[in-house]
């Protein structure tokens, strides 16, 4: 099954096919710049980057990705800020460390978030210190191939010499006269002209060797630099947030493009902004939510991410807290039928009366969650069919009227779904084996708590105990958890 998503650059939908002839279907996501810690906004980019690949993965495709580390040349407000205006310089001047502490320090946390939102890592994660080599020679072709030009400060991209400038975000250089200036530095000939190279000054914290004396990137050419490093001339597929893409991915687009003289990427995948209070999520007004809040308001950073998944990407998302208790409690909701499930699946005997009217159809359910995914990275559908299987098949398992071997095929298609969601623990009851005897006496419990004998359904509670589990009543019957 082909993966049709949409195509930010062409505004269609384009069916996802390797460009290259291995086969292999190459992805550069933008990743974060480690500076400090990425608020929930930054994180849905990550998820979302994650999914693609795990969705390309599960439609059987072959698929290397990566990921940058930004660690120098993040300049402020989109190189209109003066030289030297790094974020990684200022968080080391609002810490009190080098840049390199700064940059070890939110890396590990990043790479700390990831694993809490169960994010598969990518297959390379380059840092942008380590190709400065490799960016100074994109430069060099730039300059060579006529698109670059040097100035007492730097080198820039001359956008006028690139006639597809704009296509992407629609920002045409049309629309602002050349030599005009907003807030920008009187040396470039246009305003959208972009620093590649910034010459230092003796007192900056991070500089290299180049053709044009000690100097740093800027933002843009280290993406371009990694993607075709690692990854070749052109690529599959480039994804980020939509405030990416300008102007870095149109930046990226035209340095790129310049520097080889061929297409850079077939398709642009771009997530939509997580609002707070309906207002974009930013560090620099002050307006955004980092998981560690979610965390420390008794969330699961998988609530969080189930909460994006009942979302299309492309579609804004408000966060409120009262979302959050939703999502939160429809977790829940999966996961106790899947412990009933497991719970089903490890008892000695299969003692279920299942009516064969209501066996599952696993290749039906699994042809539709493809096609969910297939369209677009649809999560709220393939999220509906999970509701629907479990709207299904919990009353034949309160009831007991589901046999060992359908709980084997749910399980096994739930486990399916979570290579791609990465949400629901499996692992834990499997560990302990439910006995005959234990089931028996769940069961005895759950008769005599309808008849209200409440004095016998402590003391099987007590004999449930003495066999190594503990048992809660809920909304959805008895849970037995093992007694570790």
């Amino acid at each position: 099954m082909k993966l049709r998503t949409w195509n930010t650059a062409t505004k269609e939908y384009t069916e996802v096919n390797p460009i290259n002839h291995d086969g292999i279907i190459r992805i550069y996501n933008c990743g974060p710049t480690v500076y400090s810690t990425p608020h929930i906004g930054n994180i849905r980019r990550f998820i979302v980057a994650d999914l693609l690949v795990k969705t390309l993965v599960h439609l059987g495709y072959t698929v290397r990705s990566v990921m940058n580390i930004t660690d120098v040349g993040h300049l402020m407000d989109s190189d209109h800020a003066e030289a030297g205006a790094d974020k990684m310089l200022i968080a080391a001047e609002r810490e009190k460390l080098t840049p390199e502490i700064i940059a070890a320090k939110y890396t590990q946390e990043f790479f700390a978030i990831l694993n809490q939102v169960r994010a598969e890592p990518a297959n390379f994660y380059p840092r942008a210190t380590m190709h400065v080599p490799a960016m100074i020679e994109v430069i060099k072709n730039l300059i060579s191939n006529g698109f670059a030009y040097e100035t007492n400060s730097g080198i820039y991209f001359d956008v006028t010499k690139f006639s597809n400038y704009g296509n992407l975000s629609g920002n045409t250089t049309a629309e602002v006269e050349p030599g005009a200036r907003i807030g920008i530095r009187e040396e470039k000939r246009h305003a959208f002209d972009f620093v590649l190279w910034v010459k230092a000054e003796k007192e900056h914290l991070m500089q290299w060797d180049s053709p044009w004396g000690r100097g740093y990137p800027g933002w843009h050419i280290e993406c371009s630099a990694m993607a075709q490093h690692l990854l070749g001339e052109s690529i599959d597929i480039h994804t980020g947030g939509i405030d990416n893409m300008f102007p870095h991915h149109e930046n990226e687009i035209a340095q790129s493009e310049g520097a080889s003289g061929k297409k850079f990427a077939n398709i642009w995948v771009h997530n939509e902004h997580l609002l707070v209070d309906g207002k974009k999520m930013a560090k620099s007004a002050g307006t955004f939510i980092t998981l560690d809040e979610i965390i420390k308001r008794g969330y699961s950073p998988l609530a969080f991410k189930f909460l994006l998944f009942q979302t299309h990407y492309r579609s804004k998302l408000n966060f409120i807290w009262s979302a959050m208790d939703s999502a939160s409690d429809g977790l829940k909701g999966i996961q106790n039928f899947v412990d009933k499930i497991i719970a089903l699946t490890v008892r000695e005997t299969d003692d279920g009366l299942l009516n064969s009217a209501n066996e599952i159809n696993s290749e039906e359910y699994s042809k539709k969650f493809a096609n969910a995914l297939a369209n677009d990275l649809g999560t709220p559908q393939a999220i509906a069919l999970v509701f629907e299987i479990i709207r299904k098949f919990n009353p034949l398992l309160e009831s007991n009227g589901l046999s060992k071997q359908e709980g084997i095929k749910i399980l096994e298609l739930f486990r399916s779904f979570d290579k791609v969601f990465g949400m629901i623990s499996f692992a834990e009851q499997e560990k302990t084996t439910v006995t005959k005897e234990v089931a028996d006496l769940v069961s005895m419990r759950e008769k005599a708590r309808q008849e209200k004998n409440y004095t016998l359904s402590d003391e099987l509670r007590k004999q449930i105990i003495d066999k190594g589990f503990d048992v809660k009543d809920s909304a959805n019957g008895q849970q037995l958890t093992p007694i570790k």
